[in-house]
């Protein structure tokens, strides 16, 4: 995701949300630009993206705490982190969105931390898709992506052809650069 202006992100509160595809490697540079730009920037970080991507790169990046599954029912927490993580952004990245996650928010599923901030958000969405051309192109998930292009607060970006770590063309819709 190229951003251009400054001034149309300068002191926007962005949440993003790095889910389990190989594209999660790209989201520390999409933080990173999102900073540069004037950004304030808190991260979710699911189990799968944290094999791909460290948690502690992303909060060095976003000069804030990243959150993960265990942090959704801590006993310190005031309120549901899910609730308080999808009322502070003005609006959410997924980036990448991943073909678990893409199901689990347009099926209800609340199940971990990045779904239940899907499900609980009001605000406008950014969700990348990132997925091996054969999960893309499965019924299942085209009948979910149809689904998530008709959520009124939600902009779809369907993946592009790319050669990717399955060691053939895949897809990843998104860049950071």
């Amino acid at each position: 995701m190229k951003i251009e202006k400054n001034h149309q992100l300068k002191n926007r509160k962005i949440l993003v949300i790095a889910t389990g595809s190989i594209a999660a490697i790209k989201t520390p540079i999409l933080i990173s630009n999102l900073i540069k730009k004037g950004a304030e920037v808190r991260c979710v970080i699911t189990p799968s993206a944290s094999k791909l991507v460290s948690p502690l790169s992303l909060s060095t990046l976003s000069r804030n705490r990243s959150y993960q599954e265990e942090d959704q029912w801590n006993s310190i927490q005031a309120r549901p982190l899910h609730i308080e993580l999808a009322e502070w952004a003005d609006f959410i990245v997924v980036a990448p969105l991943s073909a678990t996650t893409l199901s689990r928010w347009v099926n209800g599923l609340s199940e971990g931390l990045a779904a239940s901030i899907l499900l609980a958000s009001e605000k406008p969405v950014i969700a990348a898709a990132a997925m091996n051309t054969g999960m893309w192109t499965n019924i299942a998930i085209q009948n979910n992506w149809a689904k998530l292009r008709s959520y009124k607060n939600v902009i779809a970006l369907a993946p592009k052809i790319g050669r990717a770590s399955c060691r053939k063309e895949c897809r990843s819709r998104w860049s950071p650069y």
